[in-house]
């Protein structure tokens, strides 16, 4: 699935899309912080022990046909309704839909192809190893892409009972998280959480992403030309569309 450095960037790239209407525009530019971090909130259940389908509404393999925004508005009619809500609680839901959307579409578009359990080569195992260092290059290409004071804006949001399933405590521990990662001069720690989870060495995820050969070799020669940039096309048009349904689109 995408990391938060991914949404971020397909956030800021919806803030500029000129498809976004005026209305949704205007909420999203003065709720900036609330918008950004919506899009990065689900992964909360990181610090907050969850399991993922309780913060993401979707499980793998799917076992529900109705995309996972509508089972989370579904499962919380409340948010459902953006114009019931403060304007920062609605660009923050506004995010959070988005990521659930983002989510399933690098599942269809990306993963299941390229590195599900029916692609044949290699082991599973070795795959999901592979699809990991493939998110963690986009990661550090990403990187350079967000402005210096996503880190300040991300800081600065205080959630406030914005989710009734994750508490404000654990969404500002994930906010204080991300947001110390994106600090000037920090280091993204993509590499050390994706190998402490296949409990491998972080040597092996260096080994590719610091030879262009072996990254070609071994990540990239199985992803088909145009697969990526295919979903940041579509990841930016899916978000507009949703957000613009969910904030009005007059």
């Amino acid at each position: 699935m995408p990391t938060p450095i991914q949404h971020l960037v397909i956030a800021t790239d919806v803030l500029a899309d000129p498809a976004l209407p005026p209305v949704a525009r205007h909420v999203l530019a003065a709720q900036r912080g609330a918008f950004l971090f919506g899009t990065i909130a689900p992964d909360a259940q990181t610090v907050s022990g969850q399991a993922r389908e309780a913060t993401h509404f979707f499980t793998l393999p799917p076992t529900d046909t109705r995309p996972a925004h509508q089972i989370f508005f579904a499962a919380h009619p409340a948010l459902a309704h953006a114009r019931s809500l403060t304007h920062a609680q609605a660009a923050f839901i506004a995010g959070y839909v988005s990521h659930l959307a983002l989510d399933e579409l690098w599942i269809a578009q990306v993963f299941i192809p390229s590195f599900g359990p029916e692609a044949e080569w290699d082991t599973f195992r070795e795959r999901l190893l592979i699809h990991n260092v493939l998110r963690t290059w986009l990661d550090q290409r990403d990187q350079s892409r967000l402005g210096d004071d996503v880190s300040r804006t991300l800081a600065r949001v205080e959630p406030r009972g914005w989710l009734p399933f994750v508490s404000d405590l654990h969404l500002s521990l994930w906010r204080d998280e991300i947001a110390a990662e994106l600090a000037p001069g920090a280091t993204i720690r993509t590499v050390e959480v994706f190998a402490e989870r296949l409990h491998v060495p972080p040597a092996e995820f260096r080994r590719m992403l610091e030879s262009p050969a072996e990254l070609q070799r071994q990540v990239l020669t199985h992803v088909p030309p145009g697969c990526v940039d295919r979903f940041y096309a579509d990841a930016r048009a899916v978000s507009v569309r949703l957000i613009a349904e969910y904030l009005g689109g007059d």
